[in-house]
């Protein structure tokens, strides 16, 4: 979820891990919508709409991992988050996932 915790109207643009092999992972718009805007998270160019102070936008990532991908392998994904009005306001989140 990216919030704007700030005191005025911001949008924030949101980078996150692509997948690799053994692993695939799809970026969408929402708690539960299928609006795929992978491409645009991976090459750090979504950019949420603006949002009011408290607002928020869900983003969800959804990780699959390939038969055969071996027990014990793990992958990090981060993302982050930058406010478009000063670059210097971010945030970050990593989720590991392993093959168990």
């Amino acid at each position: 979820m990216i919030q704007n915790d700030g005191t005025a109207t911001d949008s924030f643009t949101v980078q996150g891990t692509a997948g690799s092999t053994g692993f695939t992972v799809k970026y969408y718009a929402g708690s539960s919508g299928s609006t795929d805007i992978t491409t645009a998270v991976t090459a750090g160019t979504f950019a949420t709409g603006n949002l009011v102070p408290g607002a928020n936008q869900v983003i969800r990532a959804v990780v699959t991992v390939a038969r055969g991908t071996a027990t014990g392998t793990s992958k990090d994904y981060l993302v982050t988050s930058r406010s478009v009005a000063d670059n210097l306001k971010r945030d970050a989140v990593k989720a590991r996932v392993t093959v168990n």
